[in-house]
This record gives C-alpha cells, structure tokens and sequence, in this order.
C-alpha cells in the first residue's frame, strides 16, 4: 500500500477504540470513568494482535495484548457472537485488581474479525481497605476481588454469578455495575463499527489493513532503532518502600542493548519481590518500556503489534519487575512503572543527551478515600505534578506525566459525588528544578472529611528521593504528605493507610520536575507559566483557608 493509504486506514481504524472511549466515559457511573477517563480501548485483529488504540493511559494499553492472549489459552475458539469476558488478574495480563478489562470478539457470520476491548479503573473492588488500594497489603487478595478470564455475557445475556460476585466484593454496587455495563456498551460500539469497517472493505481487506499495519510500524521502528548509537548502556534507580517494610530504598537496574535494528533490555540486578505492593507483573514492565522507547525513537509511529517486535525485554522470575503470584501489586502498576520509565532513560542519557528529558514527578500520587459505613463511597485519584524539563523547552506545570494520562476530578464533580470538600488545589510556586529550561511545578491538594467512618490510604513515591535535573539542571521538589487533626499537623510517611475523624484534612504535595541544562532562568510573572495541556489542572484562582493548613500565595515549610 502507499503510504497515503496506510494514513487513511490507520485513522479509520484508530478511530473506532477512540469513539469507544467517548462512549465509555459518557456512560460511566463514578467521576473516576466520567470525568478523569481512567480508561483505554483497543481494537485486536483476529489473532488476537493490537492493530490499533486511542491515546487513553499507557500503562493500560501495553499491557492488553497479554489480556487477550489470557482469553485465547483459556477459551480458544469456544467464544461466540454476543459474548464478552472480563478480567482483572495481573498475572493474567491485568495491572492491578482495580482495572478490569473486559473484551468482545467480533464476528461475521461464523468469521471471527476481530476482539474489541476496554480496561477501566474500578474506584472500588473489596479488599482489606476501601477503594482496593492498601498501602500495606502483601497478598493479591488483599486488594480485592480477583477475576480470571470468565464469561460476562453469554450470547447477549449477562452472567449474573459474575455480576454478583463483582456486587458483594464492592462497597458500592450501583456504581461498579454502571461503569462495567458502561464497558459492556464501549465493546458493542466498537464491534459495529468494525463490522461496518467490514462491510464497506470486505472481511479479507480488514485482515489486510492490519497486516499492513503492523508491518509499516515495524519498519519504521526498526528503521529508528538502527539510527540510534549502537551499544549498551545501564540505568538505576530506587523505589522507596514503606516504612518498616524492609530495606528503605528497592533498586531497579536495567542494561539497555542497541543492536542492528533490534533493542534488547534486561533488568537484570532488580531487586526481588517484596512483601509490599510494589511488585509488577510482566505485563507493566512491558508497557512501561515500549512507552520509554517509543518516547526516544518515534512517538508518531502507529502504536500496535509491529511496533513492538523489535523490543525484547526480560527480567528475572520473583523480581519487583516480573513478580510471581500471589504478590500484591497495587502500587506496582502505578508506581514502579513509573519508575521503569526513569531507568530506561537513565541508561539512554549518555547516548541520547539531547533526547532524554529531566526525571518528572516519578509517582502518581495516588489518593483514596472510602467508607463501608453509609453512605458508602470510594473515591479514587492519582495527583498530576511536574513533568521534568525538555532539551528544547520548559516542563509543563500541574500534569499527568509518563504511565498514566487521566484527566483531573473537578472540585465541583467531586463534591457532588462523596461527602468531601476540596480546602485547597493549586501550584506550589518554584516547586520545579532550575535550569536552562525549568521543571514543572507541583501541586497542592487539601480535602477534608464531612463523614465519619473513613478511611485514606495513600500510595505515593518522590517523597525521600528528588526528582532528579539533567545536564546540569537542578532537581525538582520532593513531594509532601500529612494529616491536620484538630488544627494540628502531623506528617505522613509516602505510603499508609489510616482511618480519619471527621473534619480532618489530608493534603498531598506532588513533586516538582528536575530543570535541563545549565544556567538558570528567572522564572516569569505568576501566571505566565503553562499550565500543560489545560485538561488536567482545574485550579481554582486562590488558594482556600481552612484548618491552617497554608497561608495564600505561599509554601508550606
């Protein structure tokens, strides 16, 4: 095909997992779906290859095609027009409890076309703390119910043994069961629209469009591959772990290998699994390099199965990167991964000096507030912060950065929702690095409990290790969290759960980017700095006063 073909038909295709998720986030329940879109969609060819995904999280989407492969082993050619199965395992393709995939095969007449699919993150699915995020949980179970590929529709109809194991695992039924058939609907938009995709082409030219593809993602990446210099190069970096969990800091180490028009990374040197959360499944240390190195050769190279031909990872069985089960993992999709990210660059500064940015936050803030108790409720939240500065520009200031991509909750969203009240939300000034490009700052946000009953737990990372600058650049800010009980402030460790009073405030600093290069820059007047791409910052213009948590305008010591 020419290339003007393949354009067309990449669009077409993209297209359809696009147009699910629209669909997805206007039917969900919980303003985790609706309002921060804490979901991705993909479109899979007959075999079970990614052909095409929307711009939606990247920790979802690398790791979805182990999804499908997990549906294939089990069911084989057994699934049938109108069925639809869900998942959630992590060691069966899944990230962590939270996010449950659920996956459609398409077919014509008795022709399977194709899988569609889609994985959300569920605010709630049991466990030993709501919101299914536990900063000390050791086992799978402990984080909640644990789903392996099973029927959720069978021929149109709902599995209702399955729906009813998803109501009693979860502290708030309706909304779980809205957002799974908001899933349910995404996947039967998705299989139209490639049936309509198939009608107006015929079933052989789908086949032929995916093929096609995959193979021009995987000239051109092989293509960049061999432009980049040849060698190898390792990085390390270090997770930090809970207080009183073992060592303080868990090192991952990976060797990054340039060879012809193939990359190899190995992450041998990890350490090994722990009794934290911070383990990862395989299918996140995946997802996590194609993101890193598709960030270093070309971003704009189709994402689907060619382009990940020429990478070949691997990482030693009971490692932090490669966990086996039953490790607990919660932490490990949202931040090792991040971490993952930072490795990899690290080891390709030295060849790509001009390529690899500044360490952004490094965490996803990880916020959530529950009760089991009426009126039942989970909210869930990872917190932007800086994104680490660029060879050719600024860091952007209060974003989403690297493995995850989600919008913010809005304040006035989630007041509505739970019985909280958001005291505080805005930019912690001077928070990035120093350079010749700055990093981005971090963010302030404050919630107080109305309720009693509740319980936080938080997962963060960047708390004892800075953000670090590059080329000279300086580092950005370590993130902050604590507690105001009764007017009294008391700080909290990165990651911990805790039962609260009513009325107490828990606030969550996020850190600040590293700066890139030397010599610093004044930074200019307050309110000319960018606030990234606008859709994840809903600030308001002031800070609010509350419980002496902060004076306006200024940093907390």
């Amino acid at each position: 095909m020419k290339p003007v073909d393949l354009d067309v038909l990449q669009s077409a295709l993209s297209f359809i997992p696009e147009e699910m998720g629209v669909s997805l986030r206007r039917t969900a329940y919980s303003p985790n779906i609706k309002e921060r879109m804490d979901a991705s969609c993909a479109l899979f060819d007959a075999d079970g290859s990614l052909v095409a995904q929307a711009e939606h999280i990247p920790v979802h989407l690398g790791s979805m095609p182990l999804a499908v492969e997990a549906i294939k082993a089990d069911f084989g050619d057994a699934l049938e027009e109108g069925d639809q199965v869900v998942l959630n395992n992590p060691y069966r393709g899944g990230t962590h409890l939270p996010d449950i995939t659920v996956v459609k095969p398409v077919f014509q007449g008795s022709s399977r076309l194709a899988y569609v699919a889609n994985r959300a993150h569920h605010a709630d699915v049991g466990g030993i703390a709501p919101g299914s995020m536990p900063a000390r949980s050791e086992r799978l179970e402990d984080e909640g119910l644990v789903l392996d590929p099973e029927l959720l529709l069978r021929r149109g109809a709902e599995c209702r043994w399955v729906f009813d194991r998803i109501r009693r695992a979860t502290v708030n039924p309706i909304e779980r069961l809205g957002d799974l058939r908001a899933q349910v609907a995404a996947n039967e938009l998705g299989s139209r629209r490639v049936l309509d995709f198939a009608r107006r082409h015929g079933p052989g030219f789908l086949a032929q469009a995916a093929a096609e593809l995959m193979a021009y993602s995987e000239r051109r990446v092989r293509s960049s591959i061999a432009n980049l210099p040849r060698g190898s190069w390792t990085g390390t970096d270090r997770l930090e772990s809970p207080e009183g969990r073992g060592p303080r800091f868990l090192p991952i180490r990976a060797r990054v290998t340039t060879a012809g028009d193939e990359i190899r990374v190995d992450f041998q040197g990890t350490h090994a699994q722990t009794a934290s959360n911070l383990n990862a499944p395989f299918a996140v240390t995946l997802s996590s390099v194609y993101y890193a190195l598709r960030c270093l050769t070309d971003p704009d190279i189709p994402a689907n199965a060619g382009a990940y031909r020429p990478v070949r990872v691997s990482a030693p069985e009971g490692s932090i990167v490669r966990a086996r089960p039953p490790a607990a993992v919660a932490a490990g999709n949202v931040e090792t991964s991040q971490r993952i990210v930072d490795v990899v660059f690290s080891a390709l500064r030295a060849p790509l000096p001009d390529r690899v940015p500044a360490q952004s936050q490094g965490t996803m803030n990880n916020l959530t507030i529950g009760s089991a108790r009426r009126p039942r409720f989970s909210y869930y939240e990872t917190i932007a912060g800086g994104e680490g500065a660029l060879p050719y520009r600024d860091g952007a200031d209060g974003v989403q950065t690297h493995m995850t991509n989600t919008r913010n909750t809005p304040v006035e969203a989630l007041e509505l929702a739970y019985p909280l009240r958001v005291e505080e939300y805005r930019l912690i000034d001077g928070s990035g690095g120093t350079g010749r490009f700055r990093g981005g700052d971090g963010i302030r946000r404050a919630v107080r409990v109305l309720g009693a009953g509740t319980t936080v737990s938080v997962i963060s990372e960047r708390r004892r290790l800075r953000p670090r600058g590059a080329n000279g650049g300086s580092d950005g800010r370590a993130g902050r969290n604590w507690l105001v009980h009764r007017g009294r402030r008391r700080p909290l460790p990165a990651k911990f759960t805790e039962r609260l009073s009513r009325g107490d405030v828990i606030v969550i600093e996020t850190p600040g980017g590293g700066g890139w290069g030397n010599g610093a820059r004044a930074k200019g007047p307050a309110g000319q700095r960018r606030l990234g791409s606008g859709r994840q910052t809903d600030e308001r213009p002031n800070a609010f006063h509350h419980g002496g948590i902060v004076e306006s305008g200024g940093e907390s010591s």
